[in-house]
């Protein structure tokens, strides 16, 4: 199979340095176009495609930021690696050409010998952004059908178990007449419960599946924290009713404690610690639960069972490095989904959460969220000049510089607080 060759624009009024150009890149076998000044290189630019481009900054008709700036808001060559050729020696030229959208830099008069490795090492560098645009946009589409197969599922999903669980209610409480022989009700009971924990499962392998996979976006507002373990107590004291688990609160929380936090999202890592402790403890056990205001004005919570260990590799996952975003290609306990929607969801609010675990004590977990979130920087406000720079410098930085970046933005957004209901607490600890 024959290589396609790679097409470059090679700008430039002076046409002693354009024939040179053009006969070195073509010696080494790329196919290269012409552009005698700014108006051209414009014109061909917006109806041709090109794998690179070399542009001069001092052209008539259209100036060399000009050009680069038409290529930039067009579509056909938006993102193509552009090598900047000036002969001016000054910061202020570079600084301008790199915000109208250069990727590197050349100065007059020309090393020829250098000329071609560094074309070429600008086109590998091309290629590799070119790949990893492609990739995230894979990734995007992808990530955005799971979500509507995730969504469509839950409605096929929902709708029979409600179903299942209505008719299981209805002939358990024998409202079209007593059940015969009585063993039939004590079934009934049963699928009513197997119905509830279906959903209850099922949702919550959703909510994972949308934290493994898409970014979080905080919606931080000042959460009043007590109120917000409250809720989470209230939101869990109907499934620990049904296993007959004890919650026992030790709510050392004041008034005054806020945290800067998405109220959704801790509602939902503080239900997933409950939610874990709870399945982890034995029918008719006890979860005590600890809430404080930490040393930083923020919440700490503790919360533990008297249940078996957590498995060993969770310990390791948890207590190590921040919780991977990979795809889950083996069944997980639901222990294991709980604590891992957690681990995300603390740390997605700049928080720690730590797991420990033996087979006297049962399970601790104990979940740190600070009072405020350090705000991510502005990276372009954090790039600075550190004071005048020689252009050769400055393009050395450039070339130098291969660490590509890429972000995917998605929004995650819990469903609505479970009802609110007196939780099956007793009080406060002594």
């Amino acid at each position: 199979m024959v290589k396609r060759k790679k097409h470059i624009l090679v700008a430039d009024d002076d046409a002693i340095y354009r024939d040179i150009a053009r006969d070195t890149l073509e010696t080494a076998g790329f196919e290269i176009a012409i552009a005698e000044d700014g108006g051209q290189a414009i014109a061909r630019l917006s109806s041709q495609a090109f794998d690179a481009a070399i542009i001069d900054l001092n052209m008539p008709v259209a100036s060399g930021l000009d050009v680069i700036s038409a290529l930039r808001s067009g579509s056909l060559n938006a993102t193509i690696p552009v090598i900047v050729i000036t002969g001016h020696d000054d910061a202020s030229a570079v600084e301008a050409a790199y915000r109208a959208g250069a990727t590197s830099f050349l100065t007059k008069p020309l090393n020829w010998i250098l000329f071609t490795p560094h074309v070429e090492f600008v086109l590998r560098c091309g290629d590799t952004e070119r790949e990893l645009r492609e990739a995230n946009a894979t990734t995007a589409f992808l990530s955005d059908l799971k979500s509507q197969m995730m969504s469509a599922l839950a409605l096929e999903f929902q709708s029979p178990i409600k179903t299942i669980f209505g008719f299981s209610q209805l002939i358990e409480k024998e409202v079209y007449g007593p059940l015969s022989p009585p063993a039939y009700k004590d079934m009934m009971s049963d699928i009513s419960r197997s119905a509830h924990a279906l959903n209850a499962a099922l949702l919550k392998v959703m909510d994972f599946g949308r934290t493994l996979t898409e970014h979080l976006q905080i919606e931080a507002e000042p959460i009043n924290a007590r109120d917000a373990v409250r809720d989470a107590l209230a939101a869990l004291s109907e499934q620990a009713g049904r296993r007959s688990i004890t919650i026992v609160p030790n709510v050392t929380i004041g008034n005054e404690c806020t945290v800067q936090a998405d109220r959704a999202l801790l509602n939902q890592a503080l239900r997933a610690l409950l939610d874990n402790a709870i399945r982890m403890s034995p029918r008719g056990g006890s979860v005590m639960l600890d809430a404080s205001m930490s040393a930083d004005g923020g919440l700490s919570v503790m919360v533990s069972d008297d249940g078996p260990p957590l498995p060993g590799g969770l310990l390791a996952e948890v207590n190590g490095a921040r919780a991977h975003k990979k795809a889950v290609n083996h069944p997980q306990p639901s222990s294991d989904v709980s604590i891992k929607i957690a681990k995300i969801l603390t740390e997605a609010h700049q928080g720690r959460l730590t797991l420990e675990t033996s087979p006297s004590a049962g399970n601790i977990v104990r979940l740190a969220i600070p009072r405020a979130r350090q705000e991510d920087r502005d990276e372009a406000s954090a790039a600075k000049s550190d004071g005048p720079q020689s252009l050769q410098r400055i393009s050395a930085e450039l070339a130098q510089d291969l660490h590509l970046k890429s972000k995917l933005t998605a929004n995650l957004r819990s469903a609505a607080f479970a009802g609110s209901r007196e939780p099956n607490i007793q009080r406060s600890r002594s």
